[in-house]
């Protein structure tokens, strides 16, 4: 798997996570979490799972939504992470001419267009008809966001994919994780120090610094 720089070029080679891949696979299942750890590669997941997915539906909507509109500013349109670009960088850098509509909030390309919303208003998400709809950093989100998502792309039998860390104990543990492999469920976990190049240091240091149940859940 390869992803692009701020600078739009194309210049490393991503091995994926073995969670990651398992998910990218996986084309039948109508819900697809990966819960896991801070900095684990949850979102870099949504825009691998996103390009794979409209180039095998071209020319399809989809949506994509984190819990507010700073969020979605600082992650998405925008990103802080060096080893990420925007997701407008990531479709330029691999050549999908994307073009960016700041007012309504859409991002098009050749293989299709992505509404980018929050889910702090649930409402805010209802009337388009979607092929799938990625929810970032859902354990943040509201039920009501999750079964947004779910409705919006039922009418065409879509997917739905959640990338997280696991928050607090509400519905994403009651309605997601206890119900992988049933219900078109399919949850794949991971560390935070899974991923490659993640630092040990700061991991062991906030195994120190967190209550052990803090610690598992945020790492």
């Amino acid at each position: 798997m390869v992803i692009a720089t701020k600078s739009g070029l194309i210049v490393r080679k991503i091995d994926l996570l073995l969670g990651q891949a398992r998910l990218l696979d996986d084309l039948t299942s109508s819900v697809l979490a990966a819960i896991s750890g801070t900095g684990a590669g949850k979102t870099i997941l949504g825009y691998f799972w996103l390009r794979s997915r409209m180039k095998q539906y071209l020319g399809q909507t989809w949506g994509m939504a984190e819990p507010t509109y700073p969020m979605l500013s600082k992650v998405i349109i925008n990103s802080s992470d060096p080893d990420r670009p925007s997701l407008e960088q990531f479709f330029k850098g691999l050549g999908h001419n994307p073009v960016w509509h700041a007012v309504d909030r859409i991002l098009s390309t050749d293989l299709g267009q992505v509404y980018l919303g929050s889910a702090d208003n649930p409402d805010s998400m209802q009337g388009a008809a979607l092929r799938g709809y990625w929810l970032d950093e859902a354990g943040l989100m509201s039920l009501q966001a999750y079964e947004t998502a779910l409705q919006r792309v039922s009418m065409m039998s879509g997917q739905v994919l959640l990338t997280t860390t696991p928050y607090n104990m509400g519905w994403l543990k009651s309605e997601v994780v206890e119900k992988n492999g049933t219900h078109g469920i399919h949850v794949e976990r991971w560390r935070s120090i899974d991923r490659p190049g993640f630092p040990r240091e700061s991991y062991e240091a906030m195994k120190l610094k967190l209550p052990p149940w803090r610690f598992a859940m945020l790492y």
